[in-house]
């Protein structure tokens, strides 16, 4: 499947409290441990250091069954198991870590909901400067209410009582707007305009 980063064109002069984090920014790469690291500390800055500096991001891959990122630092390489961290910050932009893998997934959006797309496709976007990068882990995009609350996929089957989705739309109906919209479709320019629509309170209380 193939990913591309038009919304943040998409989003310009949106009203929400978003954030847009800059891929522009340095490359250093630097492990959150817990969301609180990140929470307490950033600012508007993306420049910010937060966090373990681990050098350069090289790459995402399986080990014993365990996604492992590897970084490179002074020369140094290391691996870290995604299941052992919160997150991480790269070039300025958050990825956090889904229990669905786990694997990363790439913040898009902070408002009324975190919307989040699939990091494997971001990660090669940001470190190689991309604008379109192909994945075959995970699903194209995810939610949470908030940055400490768990990552849901953006799939919203209408006889659907199990999944975590599923889930998530009882404990959250405040958004059901959003639900109705993203429905069923994986569809990335859909889905993303449903959340800037909804953000901007486009989508009313269909």
């Amino acid at each position: 499947m193939v990913l591309i980063t038009r919304i943040g064109r998409q989003l310009i002069g949106v009203p929400l409290l978003a954030l847009l984090l800059s891929q522009a920014a340095q490359a250093q790469a630097y492990l959150l441990h817990d969301p609180d690291t990140f929470l307490q500390n950033r600012t508007t800055d993306p420049n910010k250091p937060i966090g373990e500096a681990v050098g350069e991001f090289v790459d995402i891959f399986p080990v014993m069954g365990q996604w492992t990122l590897l970084f490179e630092k002074d020369g140094a390489k290391r691996k870290v198991k995604c299941k052992d961290i919160w997150g991480f910050l790269y070039k300025g932009v958050l990825f956090r870590i889904n229990d669905e893998g786990p694997i990363p997934v790439r913040l898009m959006t902070e408002g009324a909901v975190c919307y989040y797309e699939n990091g494997f496709a971001h990660l090669r976007m940001v470190r190689d400067g991309l604008e379109v990068a192909t994945y075959d882990v995970g699903n194209a995009a995810y939610l949470s209410k908030d940055l400490k609350g768990p990552i849901v996929p953006a799939r919203f089957k209408v006889d659907d009582t199990r999944s975590v989705s599923s889930r998530f739309r009882t404990e959250y109906p405040m958004l059901e707007p959003l639900y109705r919209c993203i429905g069923e479709g994986e569809q990335m320019d859909p889905i993303r305009q449903c959340v800037v629509d909804f953000e901007s309170g486009l989508l009313g209380d269909r």
